[in-house]
């Protein structure tokens, strides 16, 4: 039985039509990707299905008694609250419970009955029913998976940045653990460990319906076993994960460009024999083929691909082999150390991917890079003859003043308005958009700005950081496409697993540990990294199983055989009364 069920919904924006005639339904253990173009009308459907928009023809079903969690790109927390605070809120049921056995106990301290025992024992069953004390482990690892450590579980919601609100509702929503969950975005302010961690919660541990709004492919590719391509108002499905869907829209194309080219070689090679023949000697057979071309029903021209980046990155100048040398750096902000006695090398060509949490210095690096910040101790060295190109996550470096023409402009002021309105439209910007105001852009737009800039300056090393946030899928692969040809040197960091795996020659790990920061650079793409942490992963496993099972002493065994014991006397003795 469906979780949930859409019938011929249609939904306008007048006078656009941004659903039409969808149906479409979820079942328990469904894990789907809802895919399209920015403004495609994704976020309108999932809203549609939660009851959030109601102003549309059709009709929707959820079935009776299940509950549908959405996390939206706006977080909804408490101000006034602490972040361990806002958790326990999923659990009031339980907490009151335990209130109300509190009180029981108290009173049955001043005098023991039948009636308080047994109203106890009532109680006490209906709170292991929900689950009992598991909430305060639950919330730990919810809160420790999506990377929030103790201390910030005291910390008042209302001084928490915004990623760390986003994340708190996720872990929210995944506590309240909902029959149905409606994801938009849910990796944008997670780590990489972070979204490691919400594919293993979704792929082992939650049993109900998933359907995610994701431009992270890689997610796409670990959670989804069926893509819902949103285009042209309607939804196509495929099934199996990202890739699979790449690989079969493929050959739909391929399929569908050579039915058509076939058949029109076909009307054109009979339509020449008509014209040939119609008025000769053989008119009746060119009449007659006429009649049958009439009946033909048309292969339909496969539709042209939406219009996406244009990018051609290109340094002005070579620069030399040697870009940088890191011989035992190390940077700290007075108690905090962001990494220690970093050594490596980079040469012209290499493509850096950088990944660790938020907070360990990866952007400090860049700075130091760029001359921003000095190291703690250690050399830093940046080879002769470089010019470095830095893209910001932030966006810091666009005036929210100008328009997109003078923003861009400003860089080439020797050039026409038409060549600076031809090289945007590369970038999408068309027609009256070159007038709008930067800082009324979204953020993918804003985005498409600052790449813009960047690439005028051509540069012969590129810093970039989250290149791809605010992009969606078309326009990232786009900027995949562009800097796969950069004949020059990256430094990228991302939590883009896809774009790191395409482009990376060599990872620079940001980690912390329980012994403090670990900061190394491995040679190899994203895969080849992940196979050796798994692996290293799987042996500490072994190794931690052998030791609990030599260690375990013959005394503790015969403990727990006691507590177990004692539990089950206490159980009889409250059965009885």
């Amino acid at each position: 039985m469906s979780l949930i069920t859409i019938s011929n919904v249609t939904k306008l924006y007048d006078p656009d039509i941004i659903l039409n005639d969808i149906s479409i339904a979820i079942a328990p253990g469904d894990r789907i990707g809802l895919i399209g173009r920015n403004g495609c009308g994704k976020t309108t459907l999932i809203k549609i299905m939660c009851g959030i928009i109601t102003d549309y023809k059709g009709d929707v079903v959820l079935a009776k008694g299940r509950r549908i969690g959405y996390l939206s790109q706006e977080p909804d927390l408490e101000r006034d609250c602490t972040l361990r605070q806002e958790m326990l809120k999923v659990f009031q049921e339980r907490l009151t419970l335990e209130d109300k056995m509190l009180l029981l106990a108290e009173k049955m301290e001043t005098g023991e009955s039948s009636e308080l025992l047994q109203q106890y024992a009532r109680i006490q069953e209906q709170h292991e029913r929900l689950g009992g004390y598991d909430y305060e482990h639950k919330i730990n690892r919810v809160l420790g998976g999506l990377g929030f450590t103790q201390q910030d579980f005291n910390l008042p919601v209302s001084v928490l940045s915004g990623g760390q609100k986003s994340r708190a509702t996720l872990a929210k929503l995944l506590l309240e653990e909902p029959d149905l969950l409606l994801f938009d975005e849910p990796t944008n302010h997670l780590d990489i460990n972070g979204i490691q961690w919400l594919e293993n919660y979704l792929n082992t541990e939650y049993k109900g319906g998933v359907l995610v709004v994701s431009h992270d492919r890689y997610f796409l590719d670990k959670v989804v076993r069926k893509v819902w391509e949103l285009t042209e108002q309607k939804i196509n499905v495929y099934r199996g994960n990202y890739s699979k869907f790449l690989e079969i829209k493929n050959i739909e194309k391929l399929v569908d460009s050579r039915a058509y080219k076939m058949q029109q070689a076909f009307l054109e090679k009979e339509k020449e024999f008509i014209d040939r023949n119609i008025a000769g000697q053989r008119t009746r057979e060119a009449q007659g083929r006429r009649k049958r071309l009439e009946r033909v029903a048309l292969v339909e021209k496969p539709k042209s691909e939406s219009p996406t980046l244009k990018l051609n990155i290109s340094p002005s100048k070579r620069g030399g082999d040697d870009i940088l040398r890191c011989k035992n750096v190390s940077k700290q902000f007075d108690d905090k150390v962001l990494f220690t006695d970093l050594t490596f090398d980079v040469y012209r060509g290499d493509v850096v991917g950088i990944i660790g949490p938020n907070g360990t210095g990866k952007t400090t690096f860049f700075r130091m890079m760029l001359g921003e910040e000095k190291p703690t101790a250690g050399e830093l060295w940046v080879g002769p003859n470089l010019k470095l190109g830095y893209y910001t996550q932030e966006l810091e470096g666009l005036n929210l003043a100008n328009d997109v023409l003078d923003e861009v402009w400003e860089l080439c002021p020797d050039k026409t308005q038409f060549e600076i309105r031809s090289y945007l439209a590369k970038f999408l910007f068309s027609g009256d958009d070159v007038f709008k105001q930067i800082g009324n852009l979204s953020g993918g737009e804003q985005s498409r700005v600052q790449l813009a800039k960047l690439l005028l300056e051509k540069a012969n090393v590129l810093l970039l950081d989250e290149p791809t946030n605010h992009l969606d899928i078309p326009a990232r692969e786009a900027l995949e496409n562009a800097l796969a040809e950069y004949p020059a040197t990256l430094f990228i960091i991302s939590h883009d697993r896809f774009l790191l795996n395409r482009l990376a020659t060599k990872l620079l790990i940001f980690d912390v540990t329980k012994d403090g920061t670990n900061t190394f650079l491995f040679t190899g793409t994203y895969t080849d990294f992940e196979a050796t942490q798994q692996k290293q992963a799987a042996e500490e496993k072994e190794i931690l199983q052998k030791k609990t099972v030599e260690h375990e002493s013959p005394l503790k065994r015969s403990k727990s055989k006691s507590k177990r014991k004692r539990k089950m006397k206490a159980q009889r003795l409250v059965g009885s009364n």
